[in-house]
C-alpha cells in the first residue's frame, strides 16, 4: 500500500511540474527575417486600449483591453502597401491590406471584461474592433478580421 501512495505522490509531482512548466501562450509576429514572440504579459506593458462593444459573436456587450495593433507593429519598419495574414490557433486565416486594416483601429485583446480569455472563451488574444464606436465596421467584410484565439501575424 506505501508503495502505491508513493507511486501516486510521484506521479502527482510529476503532473504538476509538467502543468507549471507549460508555456504561457504567445503571439508570434514576423515579417520578413524579423520575428517578435510575445506572451500575455509583454502584450500588457503596451499601453492599453480599451473597447466596450456588441458583436455578433457573444450576448450583450463586453470590455475588452489589450494594446493596438498598430502599437505592437510598431517594431516593424514597415512602409509601402504591406499585406497582414491573422492566424488562429485552428489555422483559420484571413489577410487583408495592414493599412486598411489598421485604420479600424484594432486591438489585441487579452482580457475580456476585465479577464484574462482562455482558449475556450476565444482567447488567450482576440483582434477586436470598436464596433459600437464604429457602426460602419459592424459588417460581415470587417467581421471576418476579428479573430480569435490569434497566434500569429504575417506581414509581407
Amino acid at each position: 500500500m506505501v508503495k502505491f501512495i508513493t507511486s501516486l505522490l510521484a506521479l502527482f509531482a510529476t503532473l504538476l511540474v509538467a502543468t507549471s512548466l507549460q508555456a504561457a501562450p504567445t503571439l508570434t509576429i514576423t515579417s520578413g527575417d524579423e520575428k517578435l514572440v510575445l506572451d500575455r504579459s509583454e502584450l500588457e506593458t503596451f499601453p492599453q486600449t480599451r473597447i466596450v462593444t456588441t458583436s455578433p459573436y457573444f450576448e450583450g456587450s463586453a470590455e475588452f483591453t489589450g494594446p493596438s495593433l498598430s502599437r505592437v507593429l510598431e517594431t516593424f519598419d514597415l512602409s509601402g502597401d504591406i499585406r497582414i495574414v491573422l492566424r488562429a490557433l485552428n489555422d483559420y486565416r484571413v489577410d487583408g491590406n495592414l493599412r486598411e486594416l489598421l485604420a479600424m483601429d484594432p486591438i489585441v485583446a487579452t482580457r475580456m471584461d476585465s479577464q484574462p480569455m482562455s482558449v475556450r472563451d476565444r482567447g488567450p488574444f482576440w483582434l477586436m474592433l470598436p464596433l459600437s464606436d464604429r457602426p460602419e465596421l459592424d459588417e460581415q467584410e470587417f467581421h471576418r478580421f476579428m479573430i480569435w484565439q490569434l497566434e500569429a501575424i504575417v506581414l509581407d
